[in-house]
């Protein structure tokens, strides 16, 4: 009676294991030592996309020879041939499938467990790209970047092979942004991330470090590493020549291209981008739409910048700032007015040159406080004036920054300094640049119209240095033309600075403006803009830039 009870209870047994196996949510197949399928389950079928009656009884390699050499193959064979567990995550090509798998050895043969995990993958996937892809570009990410760049570096130290990295910047990019909108900017972007694809080899990394800058990491450059960097760089300027549709619009846009080459140099990986930084920034400084490579003598100057930038906060704080003020003349030689000139006087370093310091509180933003300070001043001066009838008459010239005349609230802050100071609006000219003009001219017009109004004056300074557009210039409310320097002392040489003079003469009278010749130091440019019909000049011929002071003196006189 023994055997048939054992029977029925190995039966039993096996019922309720084959129960079990139905109801997990692996998928779970039994093969013999001859890798014959002998068992399985429900989820297989689902998994596998075969049917149990038809794999029943052969070869797993025979319904599944895809397979055959690949990772299953070996690790299915690994767990027989070593009697060890394994266990593995691996593609299934055929059915595009993530799967887990464990393999369990024994006296029967193999029991294989296996699950979908595509999903898992996918996640884990998607969250890889967020961590470490740009969102806007796909292209890798800063962090990304400084992966590979660690990377390459510590294998530049190795082998000695050099690489490079390109700092990349778009030139005017804000425009775009301002004048379109932010939608419009990232189309521009993603357009620039696959030109800058397509125009580096294979192996090279190309990454959006932020905003509108990109780096392109070159490794295994070769001996003439700077030759092939400069090669590469110099695709990258041609992939931008020509313009970018930007929903229908065509857009043209430049890059500025910083080079920093690296090798056994034990460099970090900080360094060699801020090198390729500074680099890039001197592209910019070369005119735009430029490569330049690094060099050391970049890092001096940045620091001397540096040093300079942290002086100018502290002068503002301290009050080192004075005006001085230039009088300006008519051309019969009488007093017209001054024109208010800031002046640093370092404790240190003595006075320091307007040339040196003012673009750096520019590009800080710092030029709106020390504008409005001007401002102040100059204004302060024009009002203590209207109360002596020798100096009532007189004109304050006051020269305005680019970043202050754009802030939207440049209208209101005038009016209230000259409410402040109770300046007459009338005594008061203020000095723009051309580029400053033809930036948003529209803005431009109506802000000088309102001040208009109120009488305030407008001159244009150092005007035939810039790109003036002639079709804008007949619509801005302006009463003065100042007439470049440049052009005064090249006037007596031999070139075109007084065929130049005689047409700036002739513009502004034609518009109906006065025109100012600057830079007059001899009797001789003096009698020149006589005779070319120049109605005032300012210059060292008629008085230097004088303290108040000085001025105080030299109005007596």
């Amino acid at each position: 009676m023994q055997g048939p009870i054992k029977s029925h209870t190995q039966a039993l047994r096996a019922a309720a294991l084959t129960a079990t196996l139905e109801s997990i949510s692996d998928a779970v197949l039994m093969l013999g030592h001859d890798w014959e399928i002998r068992y399985m389950n429900g989820n297989a079928e689902r998994l596998t996309k075969v049917k149990r009656e038809d794999v029943l009884g052969r070869n797993l390699w025979e319904v599944f020879p895809e397979s055959v050499g690949g990772p299953y193959y070996r690790a299915y064979h690994k767990a027989v041939e070593t009697n060890t567990a394994v266990t593995f995550e691996e593609h299934y090509a055929p059915l595009d499938l993530w799967t887990e798998i464990r393999a369990y050895p024994s006296e029967e043969g193999l029991t294989i467990y296996f699950r979908d995990i595509s999903e898992r993958r996918a996640r884990e996937a998607e969250n890889h790209r967020l961590a470490f892809y740009d969102k806007l570009t796909g292209l890798p990410n800063r962090q990304l970047l400084l992966d590979r760049l660690g990377h390459a570096l510590s294998l530049s130290r190795r082998n000695g092979r050099p690489g490079a990295v390109l700092f990349i910047d778009l030139d005017h990019f804000k425009s775009i942004n301002d004048t379109r909108g932010h939608d419009k900017g990232d189309l521009l972007l993603q357009q620039v991330a696959d030109r800058l694809n397509d125009a580096v080899r294979g192996c090279d990394t190309v990454a959006r470090f932020g905003g509108d800058e990109f780096v392109v990491l070159l490794e295994e450059l070769g001996t003439d590493a700077a030759a092939l960097a400069r090669d590469i760089a110099a695709k990258l300027l041609q992939a931008f020549h020509a313009p970018f549709d930007v929903e229908g619009v065509e857009h043209y846009s430049t890059p500025s291209i910083g080079v920093a080459l690296f090798g056994r140099e034990n460099v970090s990986i900080d360094d060699i981008l801020k090198r390729a930084d500074l680099a890039m920034y001197q592209a910019k400084a070369a005119g735009r739409n430029n490569v330049s490579f690094f060099d050391p003598a970049m890092e001096a100057r940045v620091s001397a910048r540096a040093e300079l930038e942290t002086d100018l906060r502290r002068a503002l704080v301290n009050k080192e700032f004075e005006l001085h003020y230039q009088p300006l003349a008519s051309i019969g030689g009488e007093l017209s007015g001054v024109e208010a000139l800031v002046r640093w006087r370092h404790p240190q370093r003595g006075m320091v040159s307007p040339a040196e310091f003012i673009p750096v509180a520019e590009e800080t933003n710092m030029i709106l406080r020390l504008g409005c300070w001007v401002l102040i001043e100059a204004c302060g001066l024009l009002a203590r004036w209207a109360g002596d009838e020798r100096t009532a008459a007189l004109d304050m010239s006051v020269n305005v920054s680019a970043v202050q005349f754009h802030r939207p609230d440049f209208v209101e802050q005038v009016m209230a300094v000259l409410k402040q100071t109770g300046a007459r609006p009338d005594r008061l000219r203020l000095e723009l640049t051309e580029s400053l003009l033809l930036n948003d001219v529209e803005s431009a017009i109506q802000k000088m119209l309102r001040l208009r109004e109120l009488g305030v004056r407008f001159a244009v300074d150092d005007f035939g240095t810039g790109y003036s557009s002639l079709s804008y210039l007949h619509r801005l409310p302006l009463s003065q033309l100042k007439i470049d320097r440049s052009f005064i002392w090249d006037a007596l040489k031999e070139g075109h600075g007084a065929a130049i003079v005689r047409m700036i003469v002739g513009l502004g009278k034609t518009l109906g403006m006065s025109i100012l010749a600057e830079g007059v130091e001899t009797p001789e440019q003096l009698s020149f803009v006589m005779a070319e019909g120049c109605h005032y000049y300012q210059g060292y011929l008629y008085s230097k830039p004088l303290p108040e002071s000085q001025l105080a003196d030299f109005l007596h006189r």
